[in-house]
């Protein structure tokens, strides 16, 4: 039954692709882009077509978007085509403003496919086509683009500003300072060397931050450029190492034929939060395997353990050692290495013995607690062991102290 359901699935999504893809190509736009040059022309007319090869039946609308979208106008807001329409026109203008911004920018006028007729309240959409127009600015006198590039060596990280000259004169000097904070969250200040910058000419500054300058996880750098009296900033994320999602915790023992409470808990290593975190578990009887689950899904913030509490049925199974094999996902993407977990299952009886270690150590750390670091659980073993010894210690004083005559040769003490 199982089988045949994949195979009706698997059909279903083979025939939904074939018709969308059909469509695609039974429908288009020409032309696919416009380009317009302000320094040339501020207002400008035109058409685009929209092309019904299989001479189908539908309804469109039309709308325009994108930065510059509010400087472009398009007569037809809406397209009714029957079997006898192969293409319809739309005509648009375009009335740019004094002050195009420099370099490129860009508008969309939007075709979208609806179902059902134009007019009711429930349309829902198929197909969205776009043409682009793309708009380009005239640059200053001195302008210039920066981008930044991280290479990693074997000890330290590159810091790369790549500087292109679009302006129409030659700068004279140039000179990028990047900003980070360190592992320590102490701000990092590095330099480049200063240098001339031709009209379109592109050149690379560099400096070097130090590995043990880092640790794992994001961190976002700033790239100050200066050029002869102006400034620009450009941001971007360096990563360094992979996030990594762990489990520390799980209980060591369960009773057998009820519903167990169960702990676990997550150190997000990374140092930033992630999100969508969850652990796949698969238990195992002698390397066999008896049942599997997945736990709910948390965010964690970063550099936290966080504690997942849910319920474990151990109904029809029997005493021993199992083994829970445990991989962690989070992200959507990334999937952790497996992490095995020894526990026991006892019997009501027995785990009777283990409940008072359990209320103190086993649920050492509060219900859904969020804490720095790691090692709680061996803190709280040695705080309830320090206790122990100093209460013995003061209890066998105050004892002494009560019969310290028959320690001295005399009679009967009194307090």
């Amino acid at each position: 039954m199982k089988t045949k359901m994949v195979l009706w699935i698997l059909v279903l999504f083979v025939v939904v692709n074939l018709v969308v893809v059909n469509s695609v190509t039974a429908l288009g736009i020409r032309p696919a882009k416009t380009t317009i040059i302000s320094d040339e022309r501020k207002a400008m007319e035109g058409t685009v077509w929209v092309v019904n090869n299989e001479l189908r039946e539908f309804a469109m609308t039309v709308s325009v978007e994108g930065e510059m979208g509010k400087y472009v106008k398009v007569k037809e807001k809406e397209l009714r085509f029957t079997s006898e329409n192969d293409a319809k026109k739309v005509e648009f203008s375009v009335s740019l403003p004094k002050d195009v911004p420099p370099g490129e920018s860009s508008a969309y006028i939007v075709f979208e496919e609806t179902l059902g007729r134009l007019g009711e309240n429930e349309i829902s959409s198929k197909i969205v086509l776009k043409h682009k127009m793309i708009i380009h600015g005239p640059y200053p006198d001195k302008y210039i683009e920066v981008k930044l590039n991280f290479h990693e060596r074997e000890d330290s990280y590159e810091l790369v500003a790549e500087v292109n000259n679009l302006g129409k004169k030659d700068i004279s000097s140039v000179q990028s300072t990047f900003f980070v904070n360190d592992k320590e969250q102490k701000e990092r200040e590095l330099e480049t060397e200063t240098v001339p910058l031709k009209s379109k000419e592109t050149k690379l500054l560099t400096t070097k931050l130090e590995k043990n300058a880092l640790k794992r996880g994001e961190f976002d750098v700033l790239a100050i450029t200066q050029f002869d009296d102006q400034k620009i900033e450009a941001f971007k994320t360096l990563l360094v190492g992979r996030p990594e999602v762990e489990v520390v915790y799980f209980d060591p023992y369960f009773v057998l034929d009820t519903i167990n409470q169960y702990s676990l808990d997550l150190l997000n290593k990374w140092n930033t939060k992630v999100e969508n975190v969850f652990v796949d578990v698969e238990i195992k009887r002698d390397n066999q395997k008896v049942d599997e689950f997945r736990t709910k899904s948390i965010d964690i913030q970063g550099e936290t353990i966080k504690r997942i509490n849910d319920y474990f049925d151990t109904h029809g199974m029997t005493r021993g050692k199992y083994t829970f094999d445990m991989v962690v996902n989070f992200w959507n993407t990334y999937k952790m290495e497996r992490k095995t977990f020894h526990s026991e299952l006892l019997t009501e009886e027995e785990a009777q013995d283990e409940t008072l270690i359990k209320s103190i150590v086993g649920k050492a750390t509060q219900s859904d607690t969020e804490s720095k670091g790691t090692g709680s659980s061996g803190w709280i073993w040695f705080g309830v062991l320090a206790g122990i010894l100093v209460g013995a210690g003061g209890f066998y004083i105050f004892w002494r102290y009560l019969h310290r005559k028959e320690y001295e040769g005399g009679g009967n003490s009194t307090f």
